[in-house]
């Protein structure tokens, strides 16, 4: 693992738990093999009871795995691509959000928060933060559950099995039982929800409190690999196109938990059912949109079977892998300028091309292409191999071939976004730091201004009150909002390049 994930990690770990999980986390995230508890706490040195609350939260967010060794005793260890799950909490809320509702972020956010939590229990979470902004009844916050239970978005935590000669419990839970809904008692939960005091609500014992959920990530990843490539197909072809794509990623099966490199095939007839309903697309127009999605260089579909006007299936593995050549491109043609980006595509095209070869195609001065491809292989977005013509390597016998081994600039790239996420990171704490007295300032004037409005007070108290704050101050704070709207929009974009490099670099794997 690379130092700069690690730092990437830490940072993430800190933001969101603070700094006494983050010292744990980044000490386990920084070792080769798991660790046990006596040796955690000698090496962070903290009190032992402060370890232990650090990895129960790292255990309950599922980042920390344990296991048991030969000699009985646990151990403990952390994968930093479980942490990185960090950056994608908004982007998994607005997902619900958009497939089932308002109740249904508000569900994955509760869920998230708390890392697992039972049916009921989430259920009465929500009923009770959000009873003053939203009106949902618990049936309608209940069918919500159900739903993302029902397409695999939430999925049941391993419950314990514990034996005689074990110190710790054997999680266990079979297949038959990971999308199973539990039943539940509503008016349970409407009656502690009732309830004004937190101690109140908690002395009612759900019938599913030892029955735990937990956010399916893979799931939700599978999700922003097809909205990539859907996006995708919009921008290279057209709406209609993107919607016929998107047609056949519903139909087919998307509730498989491997990562397949294409979909399930999907009949001609089911497509046209489809999109006649959702796009309004003829017969006529289907067929020229399957007939362009199948040939040219960008393939998104293949043809699987020709029976009944033929069966239909989209290349995950094939536009992934174009996507991040786009990607790779961008960052080449920014970082290089445009005949470097020509010549970075000509590779990608082509293959495999000697110094000559590329100066005919990219139509250069062999000068500038000499200097350019120096660049290139400075940066390592492309490899040289020396071949030689004969039985040696001797000078002036020897071809020079070159290529682009897109995994190795994958994984540079992914290595790049996270150096960027966490300057990212530390901007934005430096910037809160900076301006610190002056929020909380800004936060205390528009609390009182709030009082006052709520107890009738006239509008010029009103207006002396949010005088104490002076024209350069709101000056700087309106700055400071502006710095880190566009320091959120970066991380945004960020989290959603390194989904797309990761999807890509475990496709990669598969043959």
């Amino acid at each position: 693992m690379s130092e700069t994930l690690t730092s990437l990690c830490s940072a993430l770990l800190r933001e969101y738990f603070g700094e006494i999980v983050e010292k744990v986390g980044t000490f386990l995230m920084k070792q080769f093999s798991s660790f046990p508890l006596y040796l955690i706490r000698l090496q962070v040195a903290l009190p032992l009871n402060k370890v232990k609350s650090a990895l129960c939260v790292l255990i309950q967010h599922n980042f920390c795995e344990f296991v048991e060794n030969e000699k009985g005793v646990v151990e403990y260890s952390i994968q930093p691509e479980n942490v990185l799950r960090l950056l994608h909490y908004e982007r998994y809320a607005h997902c619900s959000q958009l497939l089932f509702g308002d109740p249904a972020d508000m569900l994955v956010v509760e869920i998230l928060n708390h890392g697992k939590l039972s049916m009921s229990k989430a259920i009465q979470e929500v009923k009770v933060r959000y009873k003053e902004v939203s009106d949902y009844t618990t049936e309608q916050i209940y069918q919500k559950f159900k739903l993302l239970i029902e397409n695999h978005y939430l999925i049941r935590c391993p419950y314990p099995k514990t034996l005689e000669d074990k110190k710790i419990p054997d999680l266990f839970i079979s297949e038959q039982e990971i999308f199973v809904v539990p039943k539940i008692e509503l008016r349970y939960i409407e009656a502690n929800s009732s309830e004004e005091q937190p101690t109140k609500r908690q002395r009612i014992e759900f019938p599913d409190s030892d029955i735990y959920w937990r956010v399916n990530f893979d799931r939700f990843h599978h999700y922003f690999r097809d909205e990539a490539i859907i996006s995708d197909c919009t921008n290279y072809f057209d709406e209609k196109s993107a919607d016929v794509v998107k047609a056949i990623i519903n139909l087919s099966d998307q509730k498989l938990k491997a990562l397949t490199t294409t979909t399930n095939p999907v009949a001609y007839h089911d497509i046209a059912d489809r999109v006649a309903t959702t796009s309004q697309i003829t017969h006529q127009e289907l067929n020229g949109i399957l007939v362009n999605l199948c040939e040219g260089s960008k393939k998104f579909l293949s043809k699987a079977d020709d029976r009944g006007n033929g069966m239909y299936v989209v290349n995950f593995k094939k536009v992934i892998h174009r996507i991040i050549e786009d990607i790779a491109a961008s960052v080449v043609r920014d970082g290089f300028g445009s005949k470097c980006a020509r010549i970075f595509r000509i590779l990608l095209d082509k293959k495999v091309l000697e110094p000559k070869q590329i100066e005919e195609l990219a139509m250069l001065h062999p000068k500038d292409t000499k200097e350019y491809i120096f660049k290139l292989l400075e940066e390592n977005y492309i490899i040289s191999h020396e071949l030689p013509k004969g039985s040696d390597f001797s000078h002036g016998q020897i071809f020079y071939l070159l290529r682009v081994d897109m995994n190795q600039v994958c994984r540079m790239l992914l290595q790049r976004s996270y150096q960027a996420l966490f300057n990212l990171i530390a901007c934005n704490e430096s910037q809160y730091q900076e301006n610190k007295r002056l929020l909380d300032k800004k936060l205390r004037i528009d609390s009182i201004v709030a009082d006052l409005r709520n107890t009738g007070a006239d509008e010029e108290q009103i207006e002396e009150v949010q005088q104490i704050i002076s024209q350069p101050e709101e000056a700087a704070i309106t700055k400071y909002t502006r710095v880190t709207r566009k320091i959120d929009s970066s991380q945004f974009q960020l989290a959603e390049t390194i989904s797309v490099l990761s999807i890509g670099l475990d496709y990669s794997k598969i043959k």
